[in-house]
Parts: C-alpha cells; structure tokens; sequence
C-alpha cells in the first residue's frame, strides 16, 4: 500500500511540472524585483524555481535547528515508556514502592499521564499509603476527573460503603461514564436498594458494557430486587415482573427461595418454580427447588413426572433426592443422588448421599460420600463406594429410553 501511494504521489507531481511546463513555455514571462535602489529582473519560471529552492532551505534550517530538541524528546519518552513499563511490571511482581516510585515519575509525560497515576495510586493503596493514594488521585482529577471518580467509587464499594461510592460517581455526568464506571454505579445502586436508578442505567441507550458484564449485572440486580422485598406481596409481585422475561437465571432462583422461605412461604414458591420448569423446561430452578423441598406429595409428583423427559438430568435427579428425604423415603433419596452423581451430580449431591447414609446408620458409605464431596470440591477423582451392589450401580447408571411422538427412540446426543 506505501508503494502504491509513493506512485500516485509522483504521478501527482509529474502532472503539477506538465500542467506548470505548458502553461510558461509559451512565454516564460518577466518578474522585476526593486529593492533599495537595486533592480533585478528575471523569468517567471526562474522566480517560482527560486521560492522553492528557499522554501526548502527554510525548511532544512528549521529541522537542523529543531535536531537537539526532537532528540532530547525521543529520548524523553523512551525514559517515560520504559518506567511505566518497568513500573507497571514491579506492580503485578508485588514490587509496590519501586512501582509507585517509577510510575509517578512517568506520569510527568502527559501522553501516559492518566495510565501512569493510576498505577501509583493502586501501588500506595497496596502498601496503606493513604495519604500519598489521595495525593494521588487528586492529580489524577486534575487530569481526568471521570477516571479518578469511578477508581475512588470502586474502591469505597470493595470496603462496602455503597452510599459513598454513589455520591462519587454522580459528581460526573453519566454520559462521560466508561462501561466499567457505569457498572460500579449499578452496583452502588443495587446495594442501596435503588433499582429504579439502576434500571435506567442498565437501559440506557449507548452504555457501551458487554453482553457479559451486561448479564452479570442483570443477575445482580434480580437476586437484589428479590432479596430486597420487605413482604409476601411485594415478592410475588417482583417475581412476577422478573419472570415475565424470556427466562430465568440460577442467581434469580435462589434468592427469590431464600427469601420466599424467611417470609414463610416456602410452600408458594415451591409451587411457582415447579410451574416454571412446567412451561418451559431450564435448569436454573432445580437448585432453589432442592433448597424448598417439604413434605408435599402432591407436588413432589409434578416434579418427579418431570424426570420421564430429563431422565438424564443430574440437577433435576438431586432435587428429586431432597425431596425424597423431605418427605422421610430416606431410601429412594439415596437411590435418586446416586443416579445424580452417575450422571455428572456435584459435591453437593456427594454431601446430601452421606447425610443421608448417616440417618441409616450407614456410617462407612456417609464417611467415604462425604470424603468425596471434599474431593470434587478440589477437582480431584472421588472414591468408589462400598456396599453398593453391582444391581445399585447398574441401576444408578441407567437411563430410561426416549421415543417421541412416532415411538421411534431418540438417538444419544
């Protein structure tokens, strides 16, 4: 591509000197300079070679001139890049003094100026140098007041003071925000219980955040706006505005049990979450549905006739184990978390097994399933069982076949 500019460049040139040649070779013309007395006479073409010649000695005299300094500024910034390299690398070493010393040095070249104090501020703050920190950010407001507001709100919402991050960051327009600098003040706003602000900004048009940071906060703000409900009604009706969606998060779930079961209705929102996964099958409500299991057959049996679709399901098959046990089958809940960790179950099915063979009297099965838990938790292979007959394990393994509407059964995904 360079040398394709450099061809149409002088292609340009060798047209200007033909366009410049036709129109003086007619007549050359005749430019008179007096001067003091002095009279010079010359041709046009003569005259214009001659500006340009000057132009170019001006030019050659300008960048002499200027050598001294361009290079004393090379030189500058190649000093300042290597301290906010070597700063920057001391910081995540672990190196705090020698990356704040290095960083606000570099932050004297306004080109790395924001990147450099920020750097500084988190290696004093790393080291409890408080009052070098709002030193620092200080100068970091001089030169980007928007930045310094979202570190220092940041900051203040890690030490748990929400209501002061928010007032930091409504010290700047919220069109100025960057998306990390919106995300906090969603945060802030969610920790107070403010979530029609919260929702305005999540809305906003042009926020700039990621479909990831996007869903994260959304979660955020449904656990919170669940958790949040003062009474029965006010949860049902948040529940209500939340599952209008297209669907439901495993964070919306379970705050909306725990909290349905600290205002005593456990037992409604059993039955909205098994009408949830009626409508449309997904896995976010098979935790929070183990966590309301109670004695009720009745709908125990909507959520075990679930199981003929999703025999597979290890979520489902644990929620079945701690409804089994709600309900006092203590045997049929042994045999559903089995079928749980056969088919991929967590440690929290290995756990509710030895809680389980504990209640029998089973203390060497509870001991090793309870070992296990620890084991999955620490990513490491669990242990086999003992006491488990070969007719349990094939039994635990197996899956029930699926037809569809023809009879035809479903090939294995």
């Amino acid at each position: 591509m360079s040398l394709y500019r450099s061809f149409l460049w002088w292609l340009l040139l060798a047209a200007v000197g033909a366009l410049a040649w036709n129109l003086l070779q007619p007549d050359f013309g005749e430019v008179l300079i007096r001067w003091h007395g002095t009279t010079v006479s010359t041709t046009v073409a003569f005259f214009l070679f001659a500006c340009i010649l000057l132009l170019f000695a001006l030019w050659l005299l300008w960048t002499v001139l200027r050598f001294p300094y361009n290079a004393w500024q090379n030189y500058a910034h190649k000093q300042t890049r290597s301290r906010l390299n070597n700063g920057l690398t001391a910081f995540y070493e672990g190196r705090y003094a020698r990356a704040q010393s290095l960083l606000t040095k570099a932050a004297d070249d306004a080109s790395v100026r924001d990147l450099a104090l920020l750097g500084a501020r988190q290696a004093a703050l790393a080291q409890e140098d408080w009052v070098t920190a709002a030193q620092l950010l200080e100068k970091l407001n001089r030169s980007n007041p928007t930045l310094a507001a979202s570190n220092n709100a940041r900051a203040l919402l890690k030490q748990g003071k929400p209501q002061q991050a928010l007032d930091v960051m409504l010290t700047r327009p919220a069109t100025e925000w960057s998306p990390i600098a919106r995300g906090i003040a969603i945060e802030a706003a969610i920790s107070l219980k403010q979530f029609d602000l919260a929702r305005n900004w999540m809305d906003a048009r042009g926020h700039g955040m990621s479909g990831k940071q996007q869903e994260a906060l959304q979660h955020q703000f449904e656990a919170g706006y669940l958790v949040g409900a003062d009474s029965a009604d006010t949860l049902w009706q948040r529940w209500q505005e939340l599952h209008a969606g297209n669907g439901v998060s495993a964070a919306m779930t379970d705050a909306f049990a725990k909290r349905a079961m600290a205002l005593g209705m456990k037992n409604s929102a059993a039955k909205a979450l098994i009408e949830t996964l009626e409508s449309r099958y997904q896995n976010a409500p098979l935790q929070a549905l183990a966590a309301v299991a109670q004695n009720d057959s009745a709908l125990f049996e909507r959520l075990r006739a679930l199981l003929a679709g999703h025999p597979d399901d290890a979520d489902l098959l644990h929620a079945l184990g701690a409804w089994s046990f709600a309900t006092g089958n203590t045997p049929d809940a042994i045999g559903y978390w089995q079928r749980a960790i056969a088919q991929g179950g967590n440690a929290e099915s290995w756990n509710q097994l030895g809680q389980a063979f504990a209640s029998q009297g089973q203390f060497e099965q509870a001991y090793i399933a309870q070992n296990n838990a620890r084991r999955v938790l620490n990513g490491e292979a669990p242990l086999p069982m003992t006491g488990i007959s070969l007719q349990q394990k094939i039994a635990a393994e197996a899956v029930s076949e699926q037809r569809n509407e023809h009879g035809i059964p479903w090939l294995p995904q």
